[in-house]
């Protein structure tokens, strides 16, 4: 995921509502709640420019979105994060 999520950078796709309209397109999901839910679990703007620190925080919000819960430590991400 957060290879994927890097790489949406070299579109300039950066903020969380950028990120999730097209990482879960209308046509396939409510957008709209999903950046909703991503923004309140991140705890960030939905149109801030986020920043490599934040990557571990989208990566975990869109884990609990995903699956309704987010099982992994901080840790875990964190390295997945850094080996992308």
């Amino acid at each position: 995921m957060a290879v994927i999520l890097k790489n949406y950078r070299r579109y300039g796709v950066v903020s969380i509502e950028q990120i999730i309209a097209r990482w879960a397109p209308a046509n396939e999901n409510d957008t709209e709640a999903y950046i909703a839910s991503v923004e309140r679990t991140v705890g960030l703007p939905r149109n801030q420019v986020l920043m490599d620190a934040d990557l571990p925080a989208l990566v975990a919000a869109i884990i609990k979105h995903e699956n309704g819960v987010q099982p992994y430590d901080i840790a875990t991400i964190e390295r997945g994060v850094s080996l992308a």
